[in-house]
């Protein structure tokens, strides 16, 4: 059960909701999330009698917390920038709370902020850590979690998971680790590799290629050895 927002919560949650959603708009999502409505002569008003009504009714936040989760539902956004910028403001007051809604739009227990510079600080941190050391798309999704828990072992063990389902999608091999670099990247007798970094059209391009597949070999076998030390 989710612990109440408190006054100045839901009038945080109230404000940037009425800055997203029209009258009419709010009307559907109370309305589709069962919230009553409860009176008020602006947008924000609206919101906040609302929430604080249905919340005095259930004893808890579960139903805020869900409207919020519905009102930041990727899927009503055609612009990722629209998404992110939405869903960092909105972080921004609840990690206050302890929450953190996810690329996926999913709520996350996290460590609650103490001071304005700190909760601004985490909403920004994931967009500006990505931006930094240029994190492909599609390994997000496999570590957000343990990033936003700021638990960086692990974030970096599920980003190799992402690595290693991307070749195990391009190239049909089920192996794993050091084995599953060689199923991919081996050049064989013929020099004809599953998959390739480049063109191998010449000696540089081998060289090239191989020194690529030394490397993602040896990310591998890093984390297999860390894994153990962490373990002992």
């Amino acid at each position: 059960m989710m612990k109440s927002f408190d006054d100045i919560a839901l009038r945080n949650i109230s404000d940037i909701v009425s800055d997203l959603l029209t009258h009419s708009k709010i009307t559907d999502f109370l309305s589709n999330s069962n919230i009553p409505q409860a009176g008020g002569n602006n947008k924000t008003d609206r919101m906040f009698n609302a929430l604080k009504e249905k919340q005095r009714q259930d004893s808890c936040g579960n139903n805020v917390l869900a409207f919020i989760v519905q009102v930041l539902n990727p899927k009503r956004y055609d612009d990722e920038a629209e998404f992110e910028k939405d869903r960092r403001r909105m972080n921004e007051k609840l990690l206050y709370e302890g929450i953190e809604i996810t690329q996926q739009g999913i709520p996350l227990q996290v460590n609650k902020a103490k001071t304005i510079s700190e909760a601004k600080e985490r909403s920004l941190r994931i967009k500006e850590k990505i931006h930094g050391i240029a994190i492909h798309r599609d390994i997000i999704p496999f570590c957000e979690e343990e990033w936003l828990k700021e638990n960086y072992f692990h974030a970096i063990l599920e980003k190799t998971k992402s690595i290693a389902e991307k070749l195990r999608k391009k190239s049909g091999y089920y192996s794993d680790g050091a084995e599953l670099i060689d199923d991919c990247f081996g050049l064989g007798k013929n020099k004809k590799p599953m998959l390739a970094f480049n063109m191998l059209q010449t000696d540089s391009d081998e060289s090239e290629h191989k020194g690529f597949s030394n490397f993602c070999k040896g990310f591998f076998l890093c984390i297999e050895t860390l894994k153990l030390i962490i373990l002992k």
